[in-house]
């Protein structure tokens, strides 16, 4: 591929996701149409990408970024329903999959069966991130939906490098089952090492590009060592994510926290738009190498590999949440047991995307089927990404489920005003402890309480941008001020900055406070630190 022609394809992703901003729709379901439009393009022509080209480039930062917005907490609360669908779920979905391909194409063998059974079968963490961003999914569901997302990545792309390489070489069921937990054990030991040693690093600057840097570094670091060992590169990025997210974040200062967000959007929107694309350019020339099949049996076997896909999800849902106390898997924050109404829009909300592309376009040139495969994965990912996610806002509010949204806002002012009350509270005794100027002190002060007010006024009104906070105190310095008093009141917003965030740790820790609030005020107090800086 040539630099015009990704300057091309990053133009043609800006482009789309504009159009689907405008039109108040999640960027992956029109990126999935604009794949079938390049698809029919006279000019459209196969591009030659190595497969595991594939894998480094799209898996590693993907999943990390997933693995970041999810915690280890997270995954110990909910345990049980992202164990039912991460792992249970994945491997009856890949099975049953297998077997409808298997007995569709009877000259596949099982192993390439399956090798399309782990690729349809996890739901794209990034799709379901859009969905509830843009169109309305409940907040209460998106932990356990996110949460199941990442470990969904892990299960089936573990499965799906067996898979592949049962189909080069001839392995008893004993060799799949070690080098399964082989991979398993190994992948979450070098992602925790990897983790760790990064961790440490970060100690040593306190520049933000270069802490950043580091992070774009760590889920390479974490894959590559996995993936030469025949360990599981996923489950490394995972497990090095997921540490970095429980013990690496206070390693970042401020500054480099609040780039963290924005690099990482950035990255994972580019990578989902090509990999759309991408898709799209090898469409219609596999279409055209799939002429000994006729249009009525690729209908037939998109139809059935879908229904297999869609049917089991929900048959799956209702099917636990009947067992005894399977009402509390999908539970809300409360405790309160959820209804078939949550269990519908968990199963309805099984979106396929980019995970499921990589690595359908990772798939070896030698693969038999490869062509079938792509265009099958392409097939499931039209069907869910754009059928139900289109579909998914009206039947939320058919079944009487209201987005949190503005509750998410009176929960983050309510956590953000605890710190603030805590903060004044604790001021004093700071600042006699740094022998504070009392000028000083009564300045920081009087900016603390300024942003209380604000924080009431809007909990009062809850027409104001939720989630952040304004800089807490004065913008600017007196010509005439002596730099010791500067010094002075930079270093009691400091420690007033640490004891709010030592609090909102303690709050998280004991479940007071979710973690999408925790996420909106550590901003909050980010942007507070980062104004100290002359």
């Amino acid at each position: 591929m040539t630099i015009a022609e990704i300057l091309g394809l990053l133009i043609a992703v800006v482009l789309v996701a504009t159009v689907a901003d405008r039109l108040r729709i999640a960027y992956p379901i029109l990126l999935v149409i604009a794949g079938l439009v390049v698809a029919v393009l006279p000019f459209a022509h196969r591009v030659t990408l190595e497969p595991d080209l594939i894998l480094l480039v799209f898996l590693p930062p993907l999943i990390y970024d997933a693995s970041l917005d999810t915690s280890a907490r997270e995954l110990r609360t909910h345990w049980r329903p992202i164990l039912l669908l991460a792992v249970g779920l994945v491997l009856a979905t890949m099975t049953l999959v297998a077997a409808v391909f298997h007995l569709l194409v009877p000259q596949s063998t099982w192993g390439e069966a399956f090798a399309l059974g782990a690729i349809v079968s996890p739901p794209d963490s990034v799709a379901a991130t859009q969905i509830a961003g843009k169109l309305g999914l409940p907040r209460r569901l998106v932990p356990i939906l996110g949460g199941a997302g990442l470990m969904n990545d892990a299960t089936a792309l573990t499965a799906y490098q067996g898979a592949v390489a049962s189909v080069a070489t001839t392995l008893t069921v004993g060799d799949v089952a070690a080098r399964f937990v082989f991979a398993v054990l190994a992948g979450v030991g070098i992602g925790l090492a990897v983790g760790w040693a990064g961790t440490r690093l970060l100690r040593f600057t306190e520049t933000p590009v270069i802490e950043n840097t580091m992070l774009l570094i760590l889920p390479f670091a974490a894959y590559l060592p996995a993936d030469k060992l025949d360990a599981s590169g996923v489950l490394a990025v995972v497990a090095c994510g997921l540490y970095f997210g429980r013990f690496g974040s206070r390693s970042l200062t401020a500054g480099a926290r609040l780039q963290q967000r924005q690099i990482w959007e950035l990255i994972v929107f580019l990578l989902t738009g090509l990999s759309f694309l991408l898709v799209g350019l090898e469409l219609r020339p596999i279409l055209e190498t799939l002429t000994a099949r006729t249009s009525g049996s690729l209908v037939l076997e998109s139809l059935a590999v879908v229904g297999a896909v869609v049917v089991l999800r929900l048959a799956w849902m209702f099917g636990v949440t009947s067992l005894p106390r399977g009402n509390r898997l999908l539970s809300t924050s409360q405790g309160t047991p959820a209804t078939w109404r949550e269990t519908t829009v968990v199963g309805w909300a099984g979106m396929r995307g980019a995970i499921s592309l990589a690595a359908a376009l990772a798939l070896p040139t030698t693969f038999a089927e490869r062509d079938l495969v792509l265009f099958l994965t392409f097939a499931v990912i039209v069907a869910t990404l754009v059928g139900q996610g289109l579909t998914l806002p009206p039947l939320i509010r058919r079944l009487g489920l209201i987005s949190r949204d503005e509750q998410d806002l009176v929960l983050t002012a309510e956590a953000r005003r605890r710190l603030i009350v805590l903060a004044l509270t604790r001021m004093d005794d700071l600042a006699a402890e740094g022998r504070t100027p009392d000028d000083v002190a009564r300045r920081l002060r009087t900016g603390y309480e300024a942003l209380l007010d604000h924080v009431d006024r809007r909990l009062d009104s809850l027409s104001s941008d939720g989630g952040g906070g304004d800089a807490t105190s004065s913008d600017g310095q007196d010509d005439e001020e002596s730099h010791a008093d500067y010094e002075a009141e930079m270093e009691l917003r400091r420690k007033v900055i640490a004891v709010e965030r030592d609090e909102l740790d303690r709050l998280v820790a004991k479940r007071k406070v979710s973690r999408q609030v925790a996420v909106e005020v550590r901003a909050a107090l980010d942007v507070d630190e980062t104004t100290m800086r002359p």
